[in-house]
C-alpha cells in the first residue's frame, strides 16, 4: 500500500493534493464531476491532477491492473487507518 502512494508523497506543491484527489476519485466510483464537486475544484482541474497522478505513479487510467491495483490500495488506505 505504502509503495502505491509513495510517488504522490513526493508532491512538493502543497496547493495539489494528489494523494487526496486519488482517493476521491475512486470514493466517487471514478465519477470526474462527483470528485471535482467534493474537492470544490473545476473538472479540468481534476483532469490535470489525475495526468499528474498518472506520470508521477507510472501509470494508466485505462490500463485495468493499473486500476485495480489503485483502488485496491485506496481502499485498504481508507479501512485500515478508519
Amino acid at each position: 500500500m505504502d509503495e502505491v502512494f509513495l510517488p504522490l508523497k513526493n508532491n512538493h506543491s502543497n496547493d495539489e493534493p494528489l494523494e487526496q484527489t486519488l482517493e476521491a476519485y475512486f470514493d466517487n466510483n471514478r465519477s470526474a464531476s462527483l470528485t471535482a464537486k467534493q474537492l470544490h475544484i473545476h473538472v479540468n482541474t481534476l483532469y490535470q491532477r489525475l495526468k499528474k497522478i498518472e506520470g508521477k505513479m507510472n501509470i494508466s487510467f485505462t490500463n485495468s491492473e493499473h486500476l485495480l491495483k489503485v483502488q485496491l490500495a485506496c481502499y485498504l488506505k481508507k479501512f485500515h487507518y478508519s
